[in-house]
């Protein structure tokens, strides 16, 4: 058949196929495809339910039913990303909603595996869209409507460990650094007969205060 003649249906049904052997198009792809206009080619995709890239300029597409996301909402094709939410916008806007207690900049680039969000978060604070509180030097991002909670539990897990004692703590890393391949259980023991009592919960306190990696026995402070 012509492509002048194509109709609705064969057009959609091409897009299907590709879409079932790429995955993910352009819009130079879905024309190409179609070989229709842009605007029939938007009407084929919104009957059918699509997804654009929160990445990449949003240059990528792909079917709504194609992404496997994963518990937040994400699915990554190679280096294209996207969320079900759609725009890079809205899907801050649902994590940091879906968060027990914020997120910073950093978790957030984490999760989305992007290089920096601080203009985004600091446009969306701006527009009034998210609250932000700053705590031990990083804004943490809350949600506008409910942040009174979650931002104590925040303070909770951001608030510096209490150590024990100064003398204390130098007693273990002189045990780690004469045995390191010991467990917390036995350096807890060997000090005990110093007559220093540290219960396991202080040491793995300790170790992570300072960065110790038990696995390679090194300080990495």
């Amino acid at each position: 058949m012509d492509g002048a003649m194509r109709t609705p249906v064969f057009q959609l049904q091409d897009l299907l196929k590709a879409f079932q052997r790429k995955k993910v198009l352009t819009k130079e792809e879905i024309l190409q495809v179609t070989q229709c206009s842009t605007m029939t080619a938007w009407r084929l995709l919104q009957r059918h339910g699509y997804c654009t890239s929160y990445n990449c300029n949003a240059r990528y597409y792909t079917l709504a039913d194609i992404p496997k996301f994963d518990q937040h909402g994400l699915w990554n094709f190679g280096e294209i990303r996207f969320s079900r939410w759609g725009s890079l916008t809205e899907t801050v806007i649902a994590l940091v909603q879906n968060s027990q207690a914020g997120m910073n900049a950093e978790q957030l680039q984490d999760l989305l595996l992007l290089k920096d969000l601080r203009p985004a978060l600091g446009r969306l604070y701006r527009q009034g869209r998210l609250a932000r509180e700053k705590i031990r030097g990083r804004f943490v991002y809350f949600p506008r409507e409910d942040a009174s909670d979650r931002r104590e539990r925040r303070r909770q897990m951001e608030s510096p460990p209490v150590l024990p004692p100064l003398e204390q703590i130098i007693a273990l890393l002189v045990e780690i650094i004469q045995r390191p391949k010991n467990s917390p259980q036995q350096w807890a023991r060997r000090l005990a007969r110093q007559q220093i009592q540290l219960s396991q919960q202080d040491i793995l306190a300790i170790l992570n205060h300072y960065q110790i990696d038990l696995k390679k026995g090194l300080f990495t402070f």
